[in-house]
């Protein structure tokens, strides 16, 4: 069996896969963010019980909101905890067995390459859009893997000056501590500061949505401006990477109106000849990421025995 872990900023999931990556069971628990030895105590419980319900030590992969830095200790903005810590080696030490860790938006991009919504092609980039804005980058069915563990970190890259100027945006402060971040404006957050920035009512971007399909000027501004910014975005993307597809995840993604007019939105900021990619919902939902845990906890385990 296979164990999947998704240590999230307010739970954990662990869902347990069959050898033919079925789900089988999953149950959640919150996340002692707070306090390293309890989460570490957390993981190890719910790795037991899993133990208990298979009667075997399954294969474990933990996908969670950072990186693990060039000496091997993990970075995380959400789960304070966690930093500066040798945590795969304290995990692995806890649970007695080889566990593979993966920033949690690059295991979503796994999972929907491995049997998902980009199954087959060369070169596949996911993008969570969601609290957060980051992606991950698939060739040949592997993740890219870059010298800091950084890369596919574009919710921190500046915005466009282009998109700045034409909508008097303010430069925003990140959390992440740099100033103008595209997250600040195109994650879930961002949306509904850009319907403050327009001085509409709106609380909440589901009411947002909802008031953009009863055709309600100011929301049908609001997401006017946004699908312009996310068509920027996405055009420099495709520029950077050049990918054969692109699978869309996070709580933005459920917007089905971004399906239908976000490639039109990109071809404006194209050079001639250059075409959008095919941009798709994940074919596994909020449970991508957990599994895509799962499958690198399969392949991590299968590489040590072999190396062994």
């Amino acid at each position: 069996m296979h164990y999947g872990l998704d240590i999230g900023g307010t739970k954990i999931e662990l869902a347990i896969f069959d050898s033919k990556l079925e789900l089988v069971t999953s149950w959640r628990m919150p996340t002692p963010k707070d306090d390293y030895q309890e989460l570490l105590s957390a993981i190890t419980q719910m790795v037991a019980d899993a133990d208990k319900k298979t009667n075997q030590k399954g294969t474990v992969g933990i996908g969670f909101p950072g990186f693990l830095d060039n000496q091997g200790r993990s970075v995380s903005a959400n789960i304070s905890c966690v930093n500066g810590q040798t945590i795969v080696g304290d995990t692995c030490e806890q649970l007695g067995r080889a566990v593979a860790f993966e920033n949690d938006v690059k295991a979503f991009v796994l999972s929907e390459v491995r049997g998902g919504a980009a199954q087959g092609k060369n070169n596949a980039l996911g993008v969570v859009v969601g609290t957060g804005f980051a992606g991950g980058l698939c060739i040949d069915g592997q993740l890219y893997k870059s010298r800091q563990n950084v890369s596919c970190e574009f919710g921190h890259v500046s915005l466009p000056a282009v998109l700045q100027q034409r909508y008097q945006f303010p430069l925003r402060q990140c959390g992440c501590g740099l100033l103008g971040c595209v997250e600040e404006y195109l994650a879930g957050p961002g949306l509904l500061w850009m319907c403050s920035h327009f001085e509409t009512d709106y609380t909440s971007v589901p009411i947002l949505v909802e008031a953009m399909r009863a055709n309600e000027p100011k929301a049908l501004e609001v997401m006017d401006v946004y699908i312009d910014c996310l068509g920027c975005y996405f055009a420099q993307l495709t520029l950077m990477y050049d990918p054969d597809i692109i699978v869309l995840g996070g709580g933005l993604s459920n917007i089905t109106e971004i399906y239908t007019r976000l490639g039109q939105a990109m071809q404006k900021y194209f050079f001639g000849g250059v075409i959008a990619p095919p941009i798709v919902a994940a074919m596994y939902g909020d449970s991508s990421g957990v599994r895509g845990a799962a499958i690198r906890g399969r392949d991590n385990a299968y590489n040590t025995a072999v190396l062994n």
